[in-house]
């Protein structure tokens, strides 16, 4: 698996509440995106920047998302360019599906 991270610094100061209407206009976009296991909308309202957590398959269905069609609706959406960080995800903690899923010894019984 592969994670991005994506930091975007808003020109103005915009409520959360704001964010979050633009958060979910935005939702249905990412649901069909090939590669893209989740997404998190972030927002620190205190310093005016958005922040979005991408976990992935892999880095080349990753990387094949943050082209210039990327960067040109974040000039649009939210007149910032976005700072990218490309990370190797080495090990998830999920412990809302943890909990659902049979333990090894049960499986194998």
């Amino acid at each position: 698996m592969y994670t991005v991270l994506v930091r975007y610094p808003l020109p103005v100061p915009v409520a959360s509440e704001v964010m979050l209407e633009e958060f979910r206009a935005a939702e249905a976009m990412f649901e069909a995106v090939p590669g893209l296991i989740r997404k998190y909308f972030c927002y620190d309202e205190e310093v005016h920047t958005g922040y979005s957590v991408y976990l992935w398959e892999d880095e080349q269905q990753a990387r094949a998302f943050y082209g210039r069609e990327f960067t040109k609706t974040m000039l649009e959406k939210f007149d910032s360019v976005p700072e990218l960080t490309f990370l190797d995800t080495l090990l998830v903690v999920d412990n809302s599906v943890k909990s659902q899923l049979p333990l090894r010894e049960e499986a194998d019984e």
